[in-house]
């Protein structure tokens, strides 16, 4: 198979690819998702007669995210990833993000920006949820963490959940934790987790009809 001329076009095109520029939030800082890295790319592409495009293929019960570069010639290159599902829908929709992320980085010759973990580090699902469990235990102001009876707090799968939810909020996690006087989520009581839920679902909607607004 030839790729000479797709090859030479991806050159070219290399050689005028726009800053990529870090416009997603993480535990590990911000980074340079899909929409960032294909905005970076693509005039560069389409002047020189590149498209990408990514598809899901089912190869013998196994979900294939296949990547492509296709050239007005009709030469083409591509790169193939296994897609693990994860535990629920919203899981395996970010493991298809992140792979389709790293994939298009690698077929267009991209270094990943600095504090995309996905991008350096396999385990980084593990250590961004460590680290944002870490960060939401810190005590406030350095003081020492007053023992709590942990019979009348929230139970690991409800801390997971509102750490799920306040990702990326930060100060609606600080507004909960001065609403409650408690040093971290892991102290809220049982009985007001509802509440609590209810109380981050109105302020991220408020949060979110804000940004339309300003858009």
């Amino acid at each position: 198979m030839e790729i000479n001329l797709i090859m030479e076009a991806l050159a070219k095109a290399q050689g005028s690819y726009k800053k990529l520029i870090s416009n997603e939030h993480s535990a590990s800082g911000k980074y340079a998702n899909l929409q960032s890295i294909l905005e970076a790319v693509r005039e560069s592409l389409s002047t020189n007669g590149i498209a990408f495009y990514q598809f899901i293929e089912l190869v013998e019960d196994q979900t294939i995210l296949k990547t492509v570069l296709a050239h007005l010639s009709g030469q083409s290159i591509w790169s193939t990833a296994r897609i693990v599902t994860g535990k629920n829908l919203r899981a395996t929709a970010n493991i298809l993000e992140i792979n389709k992320r790293i994939q298009a980085l690698m077929i267009l010759g991209i270094a990943p920006s600095q504090n995309d973990a996905y991008a350096f580090d396999d385990n980084t699902d593990e250590l961004s949820e460590q680290q944002l469990i870490e960060e939401v235990r810190k005590p406030k102001d350095g003081k020492a963490k007053i023992l709590v009876d942990r019979e009348t707090t929230i139970n690991k799968d409800q801390y997971q959940e509102l750490l799920i939810e306040l990702d990326g909020y930060e100060s609606i996690c600080e507004d909960i934790l001065e609403c409650y006087k408690i040093e971290t989520l892991a102290d809220l009581p049982k009985e007001e987790y509802h509440k609590a839920k209810n109380k981050i679902f109105k302020i991220k909607k408020i949060h979110e009809d804000y940004s339309n607004r300003s858009k």
